[in-house]
C-alpha cells in the first residue's frame, strides 16, 4: 500500500508540470526520434521503480552524429524478486548504447550493451550490434528496423546456487511466513531436487563464458500527428543462434528470457526542449508489465 501511494505521490507530481509549461516552443532537436543525437537527461518512475537515462554527443557534423545513452534501470532495486532457487535478485540493471547516424541517407550502426542480474546464473551482459536504417512512411509514420547479433556472457555460480539451495529454500519460506517445520521441508525437497540436477551438464555454466550467440530483429516505429504529440513503439524478437536457448527454461538447458518484447511511449512536448511521456512495456514471460511517467530535457 505504501509503495502504491508513493508511486501515485510522484506521478502526480510529474503531471503538475505540464500546467507551469509556459516558455514559447522554440527550435530543438526531435526528441520523439530514437536514433536522434543529442545531449539530454531525463528520469521515469512508476510501478517498478525510478530510472535514470542520459544522452552524450561525441560527433556531430552536417551529415555524420553519434553518441552513447546511459540507462539506471530501478535505481533504488524496488521490484526485487527472489531468484530461481530463493536467492536475492536485483533488479536494478545498466544498459550502454552507442549508434552513430548518417543524416542524409539514415543508415547508422547501433551497439547495445546490459548489465543485470540473471535469477539462477548470476551477473550477465548481453552485448549486441548491429546496422539501422530509416524508413518514413508519409509524412507522420517513421520506421527504423534493426538487425543486431550478440551474445550472453555470464559468470559461472551454478554449483555454489544448488549447493546452496537448501538454505535458501529456508530463508525463502521463512520470509513468506512459513512455520520452522514447513520451511525445513521445504528446504530438504529444495536441496535433494539440487543434489540431482547437481550433475546435469545441461544446468552447468562451467567453462561457458559466452553461454550464448543471439540473434535480434527489433524495430521503431514512430506516428506523429501533430508537432506537440507523439506516439513512439518498438517490438523485438530474440532468438539463439549457438549455445543455450535464450526462451527455453533453465531445466532444459535455456537461459529463459523473453524471446519477444515490446513498448509503447506516449509523449507530449512541453516546449521545444523538454517533453513528459507515459510509457509501457511488456513480454512474452509471466513477469508484470511496467507502467510509468517520465520527463525529458535536452541541453
Amino acid at each position: 500500500m505504501k509503495k502504491g501511494i508513493l508511486t501515485l505521490a510522484v506521478l502526480a507530481s510529474f503531471s503538475s508540470m505540464a500546467v507551469i509549461a509556459e516558455e514559447a516552443k522554440t527550435d530543438g532537436p526531435d526528441m520523439a526520434d530514437p536514433t536522434a543525437v543529442y545531449a539530454y537527461a531525463g528520469f521515469t518512475y512508476g510501478n517498478k521503480g525510478l530510472d535514470f537515462e542520459a544522452m552524450g554527443v561525441l560527433t556531430k557534423t552536417d551529415t555524420q552524429r553519434s553518441g552513447f545513452i546511459f540507462e539506471a534501470k530501478d535505481i533504488l532495486d524496488s521490484d526485487n524478486k527472489p531468484g530461481t532457487l530463493g536467492n536475492d535478485v536485483q533488479s536494478r540493471n545498466f544498459r550502454l548504447r552507442y549508434g552513430n547516424i548518417n543524416t542524409t541517407n539514415g543508415l547508422g550502426g547501433f551497439v547495445d550493451v546490459v548489465a543485470a542480474e540473471h535469477p539462477f546464473f548470476g551477473n550477465m551482459v548481453v552485448p549486441q550490434a548491429g546496422p539501422v536504417a530509416t524508413i518514413p512512411v508519409g509524412d507522420d509514420i517513421y520506421i527504423w528496423p534493426m538487425l543486431l547479433v550478440g551474445g550472453v556472457v555470464a559468470e559461472d555460480n551454478t554449483n555454489q546456487l544448488l549447493e546452496n539451495a537448501g538454505k535458501l529454500a529456508y530463508a525463502a519460506a521463512l520470509k513468506a511466513g512459513a512455520s520452522q517445520a514447513d520451511a525445513m521441508a521445504a528446504s530438504q525437497a529444495a536441496q535433494a531436487t539440487a543434489d540431482k540436477q547437481l550433475a546435469s551438464s545441461k544446468l552447468s555454466s562451467e567453462g561457458m563464458d559466452w553461454m550464448t550467440t543471439t540473434g535480434t530483429a527489433m524495430a521503431y516505429i514512430r506516428y506523429q500527428p501533430h508537432d506537440d504529440f507523439f506516439a513512439l513503439g518498438s517490438i523485438r524478437h530474440t532468438k539463439a543462434l549457438a549455445g543455450k536457448e535464450w526462451d527455453e527454461d533453465i531445466a532444459d538447458g535455456g537461459l529463459q528470457m523473453a524471446s519477444t518484447a515490446w513498448d509503447l511511449k506516449l509523449g507530449y512536448y512541453l516546449t521545444r526542449t523538454q517533453t513528459i511521456t507515459l510509457f509501457y512495456s511488456g513480454d512474452n514471460t509471466s513477469a508484470d508489465d511496467k507502467y510509468s511517467l517520465g520527463y525529458k530535457f535536452a541541453f
